[in-house]
């Protein structure tokens, strides 16, 4: 396996958050150790901080900037030993779900076909006040900006405040964005509150795919 960390911050905040929205429902399944699992969340949120912080270039520091490097590598050593560890040759995971986080494997092609279950995994990115920038990708090419073959593109749905949803009727239509990120400004009457976002692949027939996993994030003010 050769080195699958990817170089740019952005694309790497894509990879970790494809890795830890991969592992946490199979982990079990997997046999991994939950307590090596749950080491990851406070380097995540760390991590998510810091990038949300220095991401802000009208109001970033250089100590944010240096907060922001010092979490990645905090991070990154600790997802390239938890790999390591449990997903890189652990019999228990299969080779498609390896392809899903972004691992490369030898000898192993993606095969091209229209995918009828394709699923996206979403990132939001709240570091501008009033305005969440949510970039999409697809589960089986996390650090690829492409569509899936056969893809029309990806439906956004979301619930503004309030309790998480726990089905798709109490979530509103938002937009189907063709290219990742799509881009929402709120009002200032929505600073404070929480947006949940549920996401899925509407094909060229304009059949729609499997909903994401739920993302969410705050509304900065």
């Amino acid at each position: 396996m050769s080195d699958f960390i990817p170089t740019k911050d952005a694309d790497f905040n894509l990879f970790q958050g494809s890795i830890i929205s991969i592992v946490t429902p199979n982990a079990n399944a997997w046999g991994i150790l939950a307590a090596d699992l749950t080491a990851l969340t406070p380097l995540q949120t760390l991590w998510n901080n810091a990038f949300a912080k220095a991401s802000n270039k009208l109001n970033r520091t250089s100590a944010d900037v240096q907060t922001k490097n010092d979490a990645r590598k905090l991070y990154e050593k600790a997802i390239r030993n938890f790999i390591a560890q449990w997903i890189a040759k652990n019999p228990k995971v299969p080779d498609s779900e390896r392809e899903r986080m972004g691992l490369t494997l030898k000898d192993t092609k993606l095969k091209k076909a229209v995918q009828v279950n394709a699923i996206p995994i979403g990132v939001v990115d709240f570091s501008i006040r009033l305005q969440h920038t949510i970039n999409f990708s697809d589960a089986n090419s996390p650090r690829s900006k492409a569509k899936p073959d056969g893809m029309n593109g990806c439906e956004i749905w979301m619930k503004l405040g309030g309790d998480a949803p726990k089905e798709a009727s109490e979530l509103s239509y938002v937009a189907t964005d063709t290219r990742t990120p799509y881009v929402i400004q709120f009002s200032g009457a929505d600073a404070g509150k929480t947006a949940y976002y549920w996401l899925r692949w509407i094909s060229n027939t304009g059949k729609p795919c499997p909903w994401s996993q739920p993302v969410s994030a705050l509304v900065v003010g």
